[in-house]
C-alpha cells in the first residue's frame, strides 16, 4: 500500500524527533522545575517555555499538563506571543500524536479573544497551520483549505518561507483527498520552489514524496517514478531514513499494481535493509515483513513467505496495535493460499474484508474482494466468486472513472494554463512595441526632468543635512548650558539655606534647649538635619571641604549603609588631576549612576574603581543587577537620566560607555581627559 500524503508527512516529522533516555529526561525535568519554582515574571516565563518546548519537541512524554501552565502564566504576564506560540504546539500535538482535532479546536476556541489581538505575523501563522490540521482531520476540507490560505497571508507577511510552503504543501493534500487533482498537482509544485528559494531539503523531499504519491494514485506510474527518484537522491544526501523507507515501500507499491513482482520485492529488501539500521524499526519493519510475505507468497516462494510471517508474529508478541494485526491478517491468508489451505484462506481472507470495509480506502477493499474471488474459484464456488466479483469489477471501474475524470481535468488544466501563458506572452510583446514607441519621444522629457529633479535634490539634501546638524549642535549646547545653570542655581540655593534658614535653625534650636522644651528642641533639631541633607543634595559640600575623592568615597559609603548592595571600592587619590568643573560633574555622573542602581537595577553587588591610565582618569562603576537594553532605553521617553549623563560627559569633553544587556547587569566607563 501506499502512505497516505498527510499522514505520511506528519510519520516523518514525528519518527524525525530525538529520543533520549528516560533517566537523562527525568534529570532536565526536574532541573528545570527547580529553576521554575525558584524564579518570577520573566525569568520564570523563559524557563516554562523552555520545558514545555523539551517536552513536546524531544520527549514521549505527554505535554498537555505544562503546556497549559505555560499558556495561561504567560497570558498573567501578559505574554500574548508565547501563550499562542503553545497553543499553537498543544494543537499540533492533539492533532497529529493524540488524533484529536476536536479538542484541538476546544483549546483554540478557548484562547480566540486572545489570539485575535496578536499582532505577530509569523505566530499568527503557525496557529492558523493547526486549526487548518484539525479541520482536515474532521474532513471539513472546505474549511481547512480557508486556513491554510490564511495561513499563506500572514506567513508572507512576516516573510517566513517554511510555513509559507507548508501551508501550500497541506492544502495540496487537502484538495487532493477532495479530488482537485490538478490544483493538488499545482500546489505540490509550488511548495517545492517556496522550499528550494529557503533550502530546506527535507520539506523538498516531502513536496516530493506527495507529489509522487499522487501521480501513483491516478495512475500516471512513470510521472510518480520521476518525482520519487529526485526525492530519493535528495533524501540520501541528508540521510533521511524515514523517507527513504517510505519511497522504496510506495515504489513497491507502484510495481505491484503494474505486475513488476522483482521490482516490488526488490524495493521492499531496499527498506527493509534501512529500518533495520534505522532508530525506527520497530514501527517499520511490522508493516515492511507484511508486505514481504504477502509479496513472496503470490510468487509462490512459500519458504521465504513464512520466514517473514514468523518475523511478524514475534513482533506481534510485543506490540499488537490494529495495524501490526491487520497486516498480520492479510499476510495470513496470502500464506494459506499459496499453500493450497483454501479453508483457512477463506476464512482470513473474509475477516480482511470485514476490516477494509470499516475504511475509506477503496483500493484495499477492491484487492481483498479480488482475494475472496480466487479462493471461491480454487475451491470450485462460481456462484460465490462472482458475487465478489461483481463488486470487484464496480469497485475497479469506479477507480477507473475517477482516475480518468482526474487525468482529464489535470491535462485540460496544463493546456488552459499554457494557452493563458501564450495569451499573455502576445500581449506582453505588443505592450513592449507600443511602449518602445513611446519610449523614445520621453526620454528627453525624463532626462531633463531627472537632471533638474537631482540638482534640486542635491542641493536640498545639503541644506537638509546642515540644518540637522546646526539644530543638533544648539540641542547639545542648550542642553550643556542648562545643566550648567541647573548646577549654578542649586549652588545658590543651598549656599542660601546654610547661610541664612540655616543659621536661624541653629538659633532656634539653641534657644528651645534653653527653654527647656523637648519637643520643640526635638523638631527643630530634626528639622536642621534635613536642611542640611537637602543642602548636601543641592551641592555637595564635601567636594570643596576633602576634595573629590574622598566625596566619592563618603557617598557610595552612604549608599552602602543603606541599601542591600555589596560594594567594593578602588579609588585613587585624584584630588590634584581634576578641576573644579571636571570634580563636579565626575561626582554627579556617580551620583546619578547609584540613584539608578537603587531604583531600578535590583542588584546584589557592585563596584566602583577610578584609576589614573596616562593622561586619563578612568571610572569604572559596574553592577550585577537587571540590567537593561541601551539602544531602546536612550530612543524611549524615560530616557533622560541617561541622556543628562551623557551631556554632563560631552561638557569636560569625556567619553562615557555604556554595556548592558537584560538580566545581564550594567557597566559604565568614564574617562576624563587631564
Amino acid at each position: 500500500m501506499a502512505f497516505p500524503m498527510k499522514q505520511l508527512l506528519l510519520l516523518t516529522f514525528y519518527t524525525f524527533s530525538l529520543f533520549v533516555s528516560a533517566q537523562e529526561t527525568d534529570a532536565k525535568i526536574n532541573v528545570l522545575t527547580q529553576k521554575i519554582n525558584t524564579s518570577e515574571k520573566g525569568k520564570k516565563l523563559k524557563l516554562m517555555e523552555s520545558l514545555s518546548n523539551y517536552i513536546y519537541f524531544e520527549t514521549n512524554r505527554d505535554p498537555d499538563s505544562i503546556l497549559a501552565e505555560t499558556i495561561d502564566f504567560a497570558l498573567q504576564v501578559d505574554s500574548l506571543n508565547v501563550a499562542i506560540y503553545q497553543l499553537s504546539n498543544w494543537m499540533d500535538y492533539l492533532n497529529n500524536r493524540k488524533t484529536n482535532p476536536e479538542k484541538a479546536l476546544r483549546k483554540y476556541k478557548n484562547y480566540s479573544k486572545q489570539a485575535f489581538l496578536l499582532q505577530n505575523n509569523k505566530t499568527k501563522a503557525k496557529l492558523y497551520l493547526n486549526i487548518g490540521d484539525s479541520y482536515y482531520y474532521l474532513k471539513e476540507y472546505e474549511k481547512a483549505i480557508e486556513y491554510y490560505d490564511t495561513t499563506e497571508v500572514f506567513a508572507k507577511c512576516a516573510e517566513e518561507k517554511k510555513l509559507l510552503g507548508l501551508a501550500m504543501m497541506y492544502k495540496a493534500g487537502t484538495q487532493s483527498q477532495m479530488g482537485r487533482f490538478a490544483e493538488s498537482s499545482q500546489g505540490l509544485q509550488e511548495s517545492i520552489r517556496i522550499f528550494r528559494q529557503s533550502k530546506d531539503t527535507f520539506n523538498i523531499i516531502s513536496a516530493k514524496n506527495s507529489l509522487s504519491i499522487l501521480y501513483s494514485q491516478n495512475g500516471f506510474f512513470n510521472e510518480a517514478k520521476k518525482e520519487r527518484d529526485e526525492a530519493i537522491n535528495l533524501a540520501k544526501g541528508i540521510n533521511s531514513r524515514t523517507h527513504l523507507i517510505s519511497f522504496y515501500v510506495n515504489a513497491a507499491t507502484d510495481a505491484k499494481k503494474q505486475n513488476h513482482t522483482k521490482s516490488r520485492i526488490e524495493n521492499l529488501l531496499l527498506a527493509k535493509k534501512i529500518s533495520d539500521n534505522s532508530s525506527h524499526s520497530g514501527f517499520y519493519n511490522s508493516i515492511l515483513c507484511s508486505h514481504l510475505s504477502i509479496a513472496y507468497a503470490q510468487q509462490d516462494s512459500i519458504d521465504l513467505a513464512e520466514k517473514y510471517l514468523q518475523k511478524l508474529e514475534e513482533i506481534l508478541k510485543t506490540n499488537e496495535s490494529q495495524q501490526n494485526k491487520v497486516g498480520y491478517i492479510e499476510a495470513l491468508k496470502n500464506v494459506w493460499f499459496a499453500k493450497k489451505n483454501y479453508s483457512k484462506a477463506l476464512q482470513y481472507g473474509k475477516e480482511h474484508l470485514e476490516i477494509t470495509r470499516k475504511t475509506s480506502d477503496f483500493e484495499n477493499v477492491m484487492n481483498a474482494e479480488k482475494f475472496l474471488v480466487d479462493v471461491y474459484e480454487a475451491q470450485n464456488n462460481n456462484s460465490q466468486a462472482y458475487q465478489h466479483f461483481k463488486v470487484y469489477e464496480r469497485i475497479k471501474d469506479s477507480i477507473s472513472n475517477v482516475q480518468k475524470v482526474k487525468g482529464l481535468s489535470y491535462f485540460q488544466t496544463l493546456y488552459e494554463t499554457e494557452k493563458r501563458d501564450s495569451q499573455i506572452e502576445v500581449q506582453q510583446s505588443d505592450i513592449a512595441l507600443l511602449d518602445a514607441e513611446n519610449r523614445l519621444k520621453n526620454q528627453w522629457l525624463l532626462f531633463g526632468g531627472l537632471g533638474m529633479l537631482g540638482l534640486f535634490g542635491g542641493v536640498l539634501l545639503v541644506r537638509s543635512r546642515s540644518a540637522v546638524k546646526k539644530r543638533q549642535k544648539l540641542q547639545e549646547r542648550f542642553s550643556q548650558d542648562l545643566i550648567k545653570a541647573q548646577e549654578e542655581e542649586r549652588t545658590r540655593v543651598a549656599r542660601e539655606l546654610h547661610d541664612s534658614v540655616g543659621q536661624k535653625l541653629m538659633l532656634l534650636t539653641k534657644r528651645t534647649k534653653t527653654a527647656g522644651d523637648a519637643d520643640m528642641e526635638s523638631l527643630a533639631g530634626n528639622t536642621l538635619e534635613e536642611l542640611r541633607s537637602i543642602s548636601r543634595g543641592l551641592h555637595p559640600a564635601t567636594l570643596e571641604k576633602l576634595g573629590v575623592t574622598k566625596a566619592i568615597e563618603t557617598m557610595i559609603n552612604e549608599v552602602d549603609a543603606n541599601t542591600n548592595i555589596f560594594f567594593t571600592n578602588e579609588i585613587e587619590n585624584i584630588d590634584g588631576d581634576l578641576n573644579q568643573d571636571q570634580a563636579l560633574h565626575l561626582y554627579r555622573i556617580i551620583q546619578e549612576v547609584l540613584n539608578n542602581m537603587v531604583k531600578h537595577a535590583e542588584a546584589k553587588a557592585a563596584s566602583v574603581s577610578i584609576h589614573r591610565k596616562g593622561k586619563t582618569i578612568e571610572a569604572l562603576i559596574k553592577d550585577n543587577g537587571n540590567g537593561f537594553e541601551y539602544s531602546e532605553k536612550l530612543n524611549s521617553g524615560e530616557s533622560l537620566g541617561m541622556k543628562t549623563l551623557l551631556e554632563r560627559a560631552k561638557i569636560i569633553q569625556s567619553k562615557l560607555t555604556i554595556q548592558s544587556a537584560h538580566l545581564k547587569g550594567t557597566s559604565i566607563l568614564l574617562q576624563i581627559p587631564t
